[in-house]
């Protein structure tokens, strides 16, 4: 965060006047047919977000079924990230999120972060797919949601596939209410685009893909290819992959990497001169008798998804340590994989430690200069951590002194009181409070909720709180109850539209028959135990819906519309050789394999970032890869083996 970043965002939250770039969009969009109303944004908004001014939300209304425009509608929430610049590119670029079922409105900061990197030159439209996020009103579940809210909220991963578990009745009663679930799918949520983009006066965009929104941006490109400038795809899921039955793969591939670098990088190879021999013999060794312990816990076969997951989440070089640690586990050892899930190898990133590993090479001045550069950047970095929460707060608190004052005081003073609630009348309050959700926004029901739950001495405050309420107040009240509860069950209600399109659409392309046929053919055959423990429940789960294969779904995408794939090595989600296979049918396709990147590639590298932002600039023109040279990884070799 620059001086001047935050200088114009002080002066930008001070000021009074809306952006005009946002006036069409408050009167209703560009295109009546798919109208535009504008909500509140859900909080937090981010550091540099000004509501009104750089970001703006509301729903699209779209046709449930894009075949029969004059049926039944679906509200799709969706926020506008203004760019950095004043004159920026006319093409913006919106995110096709992962899931199905993931979401990007009700975190808002978390992906301003992931695409500032395009914001300098190009607007960011964020949205929930249909049945998504905040977009799920017309799926979900309200009752059998509240009725059985802690159980959404810290779901069993060992038993949430079961028909007599809360995601079962949540199908039973979302199907009980007439709704078509087979409108719910990726050639639909295509269309969706291409109306979004209308209704927001887009004529011609990008679109920007990771995990299942590379699917999703694979179908745009075949379904509602109109206005599509470019399509970058990142952790690359393709149509015509049954993605279930492969669900090993990427983990397989992911760890062939591990032993292929190692095997070409001079001193692994010599320290580990068998290493696929050995991380065959590790594997063996988790499933014998005595079971080996990692902190005070026995492990078994699951151990080699869970090493493997760990590398595709971090940052941090952990690659380079896993020679090292299968080594150990075929000895029956945990020392140094113990070490480096506690951190133990992290640096210490203090001036003195940077010092110490470095200064014995400086001259005197040279070193002074370093030390004071570096106590700077720590002192820059503490201002700009303050910073960001001094304007974070600063915009809520300035959002808070408008329209939605009385909406947001009710709002922290019920939650203190929530807090003072012995266990069995919060839950009691939270069954309610989570009703509120499917109902249309009503004062009187907020009154109900306060007059059954807060005390005496608390209520007669907060019902003066409601009676002063404005309506756009208790709209925005529904509203934080529909982000509130989104974000506590957001795994449960995630894994629930996952099931509602992938088990209609991706069944039965894939099968039980089917995964054991890919297992039988891993490399690592070691991996298959906790691949299969994580993965099998889905079919059981896919076996509770109807299925509605589509004709041509699985075929793969021909396209002539510029396509930059991206996939990482170290990827356990989706298959590391994607990029290379997706584009064998896309004319104007390019691939990128990201060495030491695991999913959501570009989160991994400031060159990832880097090849994207430049194919965006000229999607026409082969890229520039040649950073990826300098993020092969390098391998740890204990001081005893060398």
């Amino acid at each position: 965060m620059s001086p001047d970043q935050i200088v114009a965002t002080v002066i930008t939250l001070m000021s009074t006047t809306a952006n005009p770039a946002f006036e069409t969009l408050k009167a209703g969009g560009y295109d009546t047919g798919y109208p535009v109303a504008i909500e509140a944004c859900p909080r937090p908004l981010g550091p540099l977000e000004v509501e009104g001014q750089t970001v703006i939300c509301g729903r699209v209304t779209v046709p449930e079924d894009h075949d029969a425009p004059d049926g039944a509608t679906i509200p799709l929430a969706f926020a506008v990230l203004k760019s950095h610049s004043t004159a920026p590119a006319p093409d913006p670029v919106i995110y096709l999120h992962g899931g199905p079922g993931g979401y990007t409105v009700q975190t808002i900061p978390t992906n301003a972060a992931l695409f500032d990197f395009l914001r300098d030159r190009r607007d960011i439209v964020l949205f929930d797919q249909r049945g998504s996020g905040i977009s799920d009103q017309t799926i979900a579940c309200y009752n059998e949601f509240s009725e059985d809210f802690m159980q959404f909220a810290q779901a069993d991963e060992e038993t949430m596939f079961d028909a007599d578990q809360p995601l079962a009745k949540c199908l039973s009663e979302t199907v009980a209410t007439g709704v078509d679930l087979s409108l719910y799918n990726t050639t639909q949520s295509a269309r969706d685009v291409r109306a979004i983009m209308d209704a927001l006066g887009y004529p011609d965009y990008n679109a920007f893909g990771i995990s299942y929104g590379t699917k999703l941006g694979q179908e745009l490109l075949r379904s509602a290819p109109e206005g599509l400038r470019s399509l970058v795809i990142d952790s690359i899921s393709r149509v015509d992959n049954p993605a279930y039955d492969t669900n090993g793969v990427p983990v397989d591939q992911a760890l062939g990497w591990v032993v292929d670098y190692c095997m070409a990088n001079e001193a692994c190879a010599a320290a580990y001169p068998d290493l696929e021999e050995t991380i065959h013999a590790a594997g063996a060794r988790l499933a014998q008798e005595p079971k080996l312990t990692l902190a005070g816990e026995e492990i078994d076969q699951s151990l080699m998804l869970d090493l493997m997951d760990a590398s595709n989440t971090r940052a941090m070089p952990f690659t380079a340590y896993l020679p090292q640690v299968f080594t150990e586990l075929a000895e029956g050892k945990t020392a140094t994989l113990e070490k480096l899930l506690k951190g133990g190898f992290n640096p210490d990133g203090s001036p003195e430690a940077i010092l110490a590993r470095y200064g014995a090479a400086m001259g005197e001045i040279d070193k002074t200069i370093a030390e004071v550069a570096l106590m700077q950047a720590e002192q820059m970095r503490s201002t700009q951590a303050a910073v960001g929460k001094l304007l974070s707060t600063l915009s809520d608190d300035l959002a808070a002194s408008g329209a939605l004052n009385t909406e947001a005081l009710l709002d922290e003073q019920l939650s203190a009181v929530a807090t003072t609630m012995e266990a069995d009348v919060l839950l009691a309050f939270l069954h309610d409070y989570v009703q509120l959700v499917g109902q249309d926004p009503d004062r009187e029901a907020i009154e109900t909720l306060i007059d059954r739950y807060v005390p005496e001495v608390e209520k007669t405050r907060l019902l003066g709180l409601v009676t002063a309420m404005t309506q756009e107040d208790v709209a925005a009240f529904y509203q934080r109850a529909r982000t509130d509860s989104a974000n506590i069950t957001s795994k449960s209600r995630m894994i629930f539209t996952l099931g509602i399109i992938a088990c209609q659409e991706d069944f039965p392309f894939n099968s039980r028959e089917g995964y054991n046929d890919v297992a039988a053919g891993y490399r690592f055959p070691s991996i298959d135990t906790g691949v299969r423990k994580t993965t099998l429940p889905l079919y059981g789960f896919c076996d509770l819906f109807e299925k509605h294969p589509r004709a041509g779904f699985h075929a793969p995408v021909s396209s002539d519309i510029p396509v930059l794939a991206m996939s990482g090595t170290k990827d356990t989600q989706t298959n590391p050789d994607a990029a290379a296979k997706v584009v064998r049918s896309l004319t104007k396709g390019q691939a990128v394999l990201f060495p030491e990147a695991g999913h959501a590639v570009i989160q991994f590298s400031q060159c990832a970032k880097d090849v994207a932002e430049g194919f965006l600039e000229d999607p026409n023109t082969e890229v520039n890869a040649a950073c990826i040279e300098g993020l092969k990884p390098q391998f740890y070799v204990p001081a005893s083996t060398q």
